[in-house]
C-alpha cells in the first residue's frame, strides 16, 4: 500500500483497519507491521524481558486482530493498540510469566555516564551497574497503578489524556497518579541508595 502523503496518518491507519475488518490479509500485515516494534518496546520496558516482549507482542497482535471489529474509533489506534498492548502486560505481571523491569535510556540515561566498561573504568562502571539496579528495584516495589503511569508518562511519552484513554480513567486521576508515583519512586530510590547521591529521578520534574 502507497501511503498518500497528504491524507492523514489517523486516516491511513483507520483505512487500513477497516480493510481489516473485510479479512485482507494484506492490511492485517501493513498495519501490524506499523505497530510491531512500538509494541515490543512497550512490552520490553514493562517486563524487563525480551522473551517476554515477544510473547507479549504475538498475544498483542492477535488480540487486536480479534478486536478490529468492535473498534468503533472513539480513540486513537495507536491509543487503543497501546491499551491491549499494556492490558498483556499487566496480566502477564499479575500471573507471575514475567518479574517488571526498566532499561535506562530515556530520562533516566542522561544522568548516567554511557561510556564506562568494566574494562575501560571499572569504578564508573560498577557505579552505573549499581544505580540501574537500584532504579528497577525502586520501580519493583512501586504500587502497580502509580508505576504505570510513570512508566508511560515520562518513558513511553504519552500525555494525561492519552494516558486517561489508556487505563481508562480521569485525566485527573492520572495527574494524580503521576504526581504521586514520582513522590513515591524518589523515596523508595533514596532509601534504596542511602541518599549518597543525587537520584536520576529528579530528571522526571
Amino acid at each position: 500500500m502507497l501511503v498518500d502523503e497528504s491524507q492523514p496518518m489517523e486516516d491511513v491507519k483507520m483505512a487500513l483497519l477497516n480493510r481489516c475488518r473485510t479479512n485482507d490479509p494484506d492490511a492485517c500485515n501493513e498495519l501490524f507491521a506499523l505497530y510491531n516494534r512500538k509494541i515490543f518496546n512497550t512490552a520490553y520496558r514493562i517486563l524487563g524481558e525480551e522473551s517476554s516482549a515477544e510473547d507479549a507482542l504475538q498475544e498483542t497482535l492477535l488480540n487486536v486482530y480479534r478486536g478490529i471489529s468492535s473498534f468503533r474509533g472513539d480513540s486513537k489506534v495507536s491509543t487503543w493498540i497501546s491499551r491491549i498492548t499494556i492490558n498483556v502486560c499487566l496480566g502477564m505481571l499479575r500471573k507471575g510469566k514475567s518479574k517488571p523491569s526498566v532499561e535506562l535510556d530515556d530520562e533516566f540515561a542522561r544522568d548516567l555516564p554511557a561510556e564506562s566498561t568494566s574494562h575501560t573504568d571499572p569504578l564508573a562502571y560498577a557505579v552505573l551497574e549499581e544505580q540501574r539496579s537500584l532504579v528497577r528495584n525502586a520501580f519493583r516495589r512501586m504500587s502497580e497503578k502509580q508505576e504505570i503511569v510513570v512508566r508511560l508518562h515520562d518513558m513511553e511519552g504519552f500525555t494525561i489524556q492519552e494516558i486517561a484513554q489508556i487505563i481508562r480513567c480521569p485525566a485527573g486521576t492520572v495527574k494524580s497518579r503521576l504526581f504521586y508515583g514520582r513522590q513515591e519512586f524518589k523515596t523508595i530510590f533514596n532509601t534504596l541508595a542511602g541518599n549518597s547521591y543525587k537520584s536520576p529521578a529528579d530528571s522526571l520534574n
